[in-house]
Order: structure tokens, then sequence, then C-alpha cells
């Protein structure tokens, strides 16, 4: 079960970026930047970089990077909050809109490619296995910060 699991997530990954290799190519992006535009494109309520690093699983430095790479390009645009300066909100700026459209598109189109042949009822399926196994991690990663926090 655990080198299937592991196999599973590394196949994903595998096909995750090949979806959108031709988009890298052809936009010069890297896949971390693609991650950092469709999250942004996708949540526009989470934006900034700690959302993206918290929500997304990856380093604040290497977000923070891509960030500085899309914005030197004109990509992103970034503005301070309005109630503290130190938080940057993130958007997606005009000239990159269209492009973030296309990669949202190419991103549904990997899913259904990824589900195909799965019925609705499956799919729901699916989905509470999904929902199961991520509140079981929850709450293994809550108890362990809850030990932690005990020892100290």
């Amino acid at each position: 079960m655990r080198t299937e699991l592991l196999g599973y997530i590394s196949h994903f990954k595998k096909f995750y970026t090949q979806v959108f290799s031709a988009y890298a190519d052809k936009y010069g992006l890297s896949q971390l930047e693609i991650d950092v535009l469709l999250f942004l494109y996708n949540n526009p309520e989470f934006n900034t970089v700690r959302d993206i690093s918290e929500m997304r699983g990856l380093a604040k430095s290497n977000v923070s990077n891509a960030v500085e790479i899309l914005r030197g390009r004109g990509y992103l645009n970034s503005e301070p909050d309005p109630e503290s300066r130190k938080i940057k909100r993130l958007s997606i700026s005009d000239k990159m809109l269209g492009r973030a459209e296309e990669l949202a598109a190419c991103q549904t189109a990997g899913f259904a490619r990824a589900l195909r042949g799965f019925t609705e009822e499956e799919r729901e399926l699916w989905n509470r296995f999904a929902r199961r196994i991520d509140l079981n991690i929850q709450e293994a990663l809550r108890e362990r910060e809850e030990g932690k926090e005990k020892r100290k």
C-alpha cells in the first residue's frame, strides 16, 4: 500500500507537469511559476505569498522567488495591504490574464483526462475518500503540534 500510494503521487506529479509543458515552453515559465499563477487565478481571495505557500505546501522562499520573477515580467501586480504595509496583495496583471485563462483551461483538461472513464458517482466516491484521508491527516498533524506544545 505504501509504495503504491507513493507511486500514484509520483505519477500524478509527472503527469501534472507534462500537462503544462507546452505552455511552460511557449511562455518561458517554470512549473512553480505556473502553479503560482494558477493558484492566484483559481483563488483570488488568497493572494499573498504566505497564502500560496501554506495552501500549496511550497517553501515560502521558492514562492517569493517565483513571485518576483513574475512581477519582473509584468505578469503579477503587487499592492500593499491597506491594513498592513508588510503584507503585499498579489493579482494577475492584465498582460497575463489571457494566458492565465489558457493555463486554467489546460488544468481543467488535465484533471478531466485523469478522471476519464469515471462516472459521476465514482467521482463523488473518490471525493468522499479523499476528504476522509485529508481529515485523518489534519487530525494527525494537529495531534503532533499539540504534543510539541505540551513538551515545551
